[in-house]
């Protein structure tokens, strides 16, 4: 009976450790499905989203945009 009783506590175990496991591996791969694509610039030691480097791309090709247009007026004078 002793016997049966180890054996149960055994089993118990690695059925707890299996659980843990399993519940790591599920955090995993709910990671794997949302990955963050991050981006760090040449100059820098910080990364940032993909996101915020395309706004700040895009902020600044639109301003170069509107500096472009400015002296293409200033020179048709």
């Amino acid at each position: 009976m002793e016997e049966l009783h180890k054996q149960q506590q055994s089993l118990e175990q690695a059925l707890l450790k299996l659980s843990e496991r399993l519940t790591s591996l599920d955090q995993r791969i709910s990671q794997l499905e949302r990955p963050q694509l991050m981006y760090r610039r040449p100059a820098e030691n910080d990364y940032e989203s993909l996101s915020d480097t395309l706004d700040y791309l895009h902020n600044n090709v639109e301003g170069i945009k509107g500096d472009l247009v400015k002296i293409a007026k200033l020179s048709s004078y």
